[in-house]
C-alpha cells in the first residue's frame, strides 16, 4: 500500500519564551490519496495552527515542539527552509482566509500568479499562458485584461479567486484550504465553495477543509476531525459525525444548529463556560469544565478511542449520556 498523502503523528505546538505556552497538544491526522477531510472546531482550537505547522509556517514564537509531519512518505522535519520552499505551491498549496493578506497590493494580480510558476522553474511564456488558462478556470472574467488588474481593483470573491488560481498554478498534491470563505457574503461564498470542490475532483487532489461552518463540512467532506482546545477529540466519517456523534463536544456544537425545517424556531442550544485559553492547564479532558457529561475519570485525559466507524477522545460511552 503507498504512503500516505499526509501523516501526521503525536504534533505539538508550543509558544517558545520564559514561560512556555502549549496550543497544539499530540494531534495525529492521516489523509490518503484523493481524501477531502474536514478540520473543525470554534475559534482558537488549533486549527489553523496545525496548519500551519504542517507547512512549516510557525512564526516567532511557536514552535514544533513534538511528533512529526511526513509528506508522501518525507520526513519534513530535517528539510530545509530551501527545501521547504521547493515543497510548497509545486507540492502542497494552502488558500488563506483573507485574500487581502495573500495578495501584494501593489504588484499586477497576473503577475503574482505567474510569479508561483516561475519561482519553480517554469518559464516566463509558459507561465504567462498558464496564468491565463488558470484565471479562465476559476470564473475570472475576460483574462488578458484582468491579468493586468491590482488586488484593490477585484471585488473580494475575485481576489479570492485570484488566490486559489495561485494555489492550483502547479497542480499541488495537497490542497489546505483554512476558511477560504469567511471574508465573502454567502452568496460568493457558495461559488468559491463549489469551485474549490469541482478543481478538487477534477485535479484529484487530497484536500483539507479548516473550517467552524458544518454546513460547509455537510456538503464537502468524506471525513470530519473535530479539534477543542488544541486537541483532536473525534475523527469520523462525516455521514457518522452527524448521525451519531461520539463526543459531547461534536454533540453539542450540532445541537447549536438552526433547524430551518423547524417552525417553532426553538432558541438555539448553547455550550456554557468557555474554551480553554492557549496555555491554560486543564486537568484530563480538555472539555471536562464545560461538558453534561461529565465523570470522575474524566479527571484522566482520554486517548483517541475507536468507537462506532470512526474514533473518540472520550470515556463516557454513548449510551450512559444523558
Amino acid at each position: 500500500m503507498s504512503a500516505p498523502v499526509l501523516e501526521v503523528r503525536d504534533l505539538a505546538v508550543g509558544a517558545a519564551g520564559r514561560l512556555p505556552v502549549d496550543i497544539v497538544h499530540g494531534v495525529d491526522l492521516v489523509l490518503h490519496r484523493g481524501e477531502t477531510v474536514g478540520v473543525v472546531g470554534e475559534s482558537g482550537s488549533g486549527k489553523s495552527v496545525t496548519m500551519l505547522a504542517v507547512m512549516r509556517l510557525l512564526g516567532d514564537p511557536l514552535r514544533i515542539t513534538r511528533g512529526s509531519v511526513r509528506f508522501c512518505g518525507r520526513d519534513l522535519a530535517p528539510l530545509s527552509e530551501p527545501e521547504m520552499r521547493a515543497l510548497r505551491g509545486r507540492e502542497i498549496a494552502m488558500v488563506y482566509q483573507d485574500p487581502m493578506t495573500s495578495l501584494h497590493p501593489l504588484i499586477r494580480v497576473g503577475d503574482q500568479v505567474a510569479e508561483v510558476m516561475r519561482v519553480h522553474g517554469v518559464d516566463a511564456d509558459a507561465a504567462r499562458e498558464r496564468t491565463l488558462e488558470l484565471f479562465a478556470r476559476v470564473g475570472i472574467p475576460d483574462p488578458t485584461r484582468t491579468v493586468r488588474a491590482y488586488p484593490h481593483e477585484f471585488s473580494g470573491g475575485m481576489r479570492q479567486r485570484v488566490v486559489i488560481a495561485m494555489a492550483l498554478a502547479l497542480r499541488p498534491t495537497l490542497l489546505i484550504a483554512d476558511e477560504p470563505t469567511t471574508a465573502l457574503d454567502v452568496t460568493i461564498q457558495q461559488q468559491i465553495l463549489g469551485l474549490v470542490a469541482e478543481l478538487q475532483r477534477e485535479l484529484g487532489m487530497t484536500t483539507i477543509w479548516v473550517t467552524h461552518d458544518l454546513g460547509v463540512v455537510a456538503r464537502l467532506v468524506e471525513r470530519v476531525v473535530v479539534m477543542y482546545g488544541g486537541h483532536v477529540v473525534e475523527d469520523a466519517p462525516v455521514r457518522e459525525i452527524f448521525a451519531a456523534p461520539q463526543h459531547p463536544y461534536t454533540a453539542r456544537l450540532l445541537a447549536s444548529l438552526p433547524n430551518p425545517a423547524d417552525d417553532a424556531r426553538p432558541p438555539l442550544a448553547q455550550i456554557p463556560g468557555r474554551p480553554p485559553l492557549p496555555g491554560e492547564r486543564v486537568e484530563g479532558c480538555p472539555f471536562r469544565p464545560r461538558c453534561l457529561q461529565a465523570r470522575d475519570v474524566c479527571a484522566e485525559r482520554p486517548p483517541l478511542l475507536d468507537r462506532g466507524a470512526g474514533r473518540a477522545a472520550c470515556w463516557v460511552p454513548v449510551e450512559e449520556w444523558t
